[in-house]
């Protein structure tokens, strides 16, 4: 992909709506994905940028309390995923 295009892509922003029970389960998929170690290179940053956001939204929407997100995380760091230190 082109430096060019890439930035077109980030800039271009949609809206996706769904259930809060899709959203619960692509936090967890993405939580899982990130614990692989051949998941590497530029875009984890987006997708770690992504799945933080979204736990505070899932919290923010009465899924999740503050305190099970950050067991959540914690779990997370436990399991191999080093982005989710506090």
């Amino acid at each position: 992909m082109t430096k060019e295009k890439a930035e077109r892509l980030e800039q271009t922003k949609t809206t996706v709506t769904t259930n809060l029970l899709t959203w619960l389960t692509i936090h967890g998929n993405l939580c899982l994905a990130l614990r692989h170690p051949e998941n590497q290179g530029p875009s984890r940053e987006y997708i770690v940028n992504f799945v933080k956001n979204l736990g505070r939204k899932l919290v923010e929407w009465g899924v999740y309390t503050e305190t099970e997100l950050e067991y959540a995380e914690r779990i997370e760091v436990e399991e191999g995923s080093y982005d989710f230190r506090r």
